[in-house]
């Protein structure tokens, strides 16, 4: 068997081969690198909605026209003004006198006898009673007709109200609301002169 020597040229030429492996170039330009792609659009996302501005917020609905047959808002009897009161003594005995004094006092100060109510808290005044014995139709109609000074008795069977009022505290039925019978007096005129018993008026009413 024949041997081929191994030459120092052999050697270095494996060896270097070996070591130095042969690359081979890429033919043509190098590519640059360039921007990178973006997301991919997505789906549209929805607009959302934008609050309307004071300016176009509905204001309070305007009242419109009142219905045929509705019922017409009555006077305000609250803004009416506060009725001047005076109150003059007097005794059970001469209530009655001292009412017409102060009738009287009113007619020479020049009030019409028209506009003038004279309301009694217990029994009728005697000229009450005069006027009913011509029928409660005829004794009404003398103050629907507002011509002379008319007298009734608390609590009346309907609204009264005159310019000048006189109250005669001549007592209470049996179980009547007293104050309340004296409040309705003093709001029946826009003067109110009380006749009676002072310090019981003003401890039932509260005037001064």
């Amino acid at each position: 068997m024949t041997v081929n020597p191994v030459t120092a040229e052999n050697t270095a030429d494996t060896t270097s081969a070996a070591e130095t492996p042969s690359v081979p170039r890429p033919s043509g330009a190098v590519p640059k690198p360039g921007p990178r792609p973006g997301p991919k659009p997505g789906p549209p996302k929805p607009a959302v909605p934008r609050q309307a501005s004071a300016a176009a917020k509905p204001g309070p609905a305007k009242p419109g026209p009142p219905k045929p047959g509705a019922a017409k808002p009555g006077p305000d009897l609250s803004a009416s003004p506060t009725p001047r009161v005076t109150l003059i003594p007097a005794t059970a005995d001469n209530v009655f006198d001292v009412a017409d004094d102060a009738v009287d006092a009113l007619l020479e100060a020049g009030t019409e006898p028209g506009a003038i109510l004279v309301l009694t808290t217990g029994g009728p005044h005697p000229w009450q009673q005069h006027e009913e014995t011509f029928g409660a139709a005829q004794y009404w109609r003398q103050y629907d007709e507002g011509k002379d000074v008319f007298y009734a008795s608390l609590p009346a069977s309907r609204p009264l109200r005159r310019s000048a009022v006189v109250v005669v505290v001549n007592g209470f039925a049996e179980g009547a609301d007293a104050g309340r019978i004296l409040t309705a007096a003093l709001t029946a005129g826009a003067s109110v002169t009380v006749c009676g018993d002072v310090e019981r008026v003003r401890a039932l009413t509260g005037v001064a």
